[in-house]
């Protein structure tokens, strides 16, 4: 047999290899995250209530932001701490959506997901902000969890970035609640 047939074979092998073990080891990769943060912040839970409840002051406190292309555009839908309250961000690469699911005066609860235009599947969360009174402080802990639409979902999980992605987010995110409702300057 000559050498470049060796090869060549060699390579078609090495490849298929490669195919089989992504599907292989995709398959039994876990197909969903799930990210939880707590604090403490030194505010009654109505401000927290309020701030956690209207979307529109999100932009100033949390660090929840889509990137849809160099021209993405935010918009705010619906009445502020109702179910059916949203924030919508569309741009070139699709649109992606925060809406409350669920709205209590201890805790709100939202979908989050999105759409781009080659139909490709983007993950789905669902989340919950939670705050209880602790005499003059509230605790509150954010929980946010999801499934990957795809294998290529569940190969980036594995290595931990959407987790620790969404760990940063909520971390900045509490902090910035603080500022807004501590009455702190950045």
């Amino acid at each position: 047999m000559s050498t470049p047939k060796v090869v060549f074979g060699a390579m078609v092998f090495a490849c298929a290899g490669m195919v089989v073990v992504y599907f292989a080891v995709g398959l039994l990769l876990v197909d969903h995250w799930q990210v939880t943060t707590s604090r403490t912040i030194a505010s009654p839970p109505a401000r927290i209530a309020a701030a956690v409840g209207d979307l529109s002051t999100w932009e100033q406190w949390a660090s929840v932001d889509a990137t849809l292309g160099p021209q993405t555009h935010r918009s705010v839908f619906g009445e502020p701490g109702t179910v059916g309250h949203g924030l919508r961000w569309t741009g070139s690469a699709g649109t992606a959506t925060l809406t409350f699911t669920s709205v209590t005066p201890e805790a709100i609860d939202y979908e989050f997901g999105g759409e781009d235009p080659q139909q490709q599947q983007r993950p789905r969360s669902t989340g919950r902000i939670e705050w209880h009174d602790e005499g003059g402080s509230c605790r509150l802990r954010w929980h946010d969890e999801g499934t990957w639409p795809n294998l290529a979902g569940r190969w980036w999980g594995w290595f931990g970035a959407m987790q620790v992605h969404m760990q940063q987010l909520q971390s900045a995110s509490l902090e910035g609640l603080a500022e807004r409702v501590e009455g702190r300057k950045s």
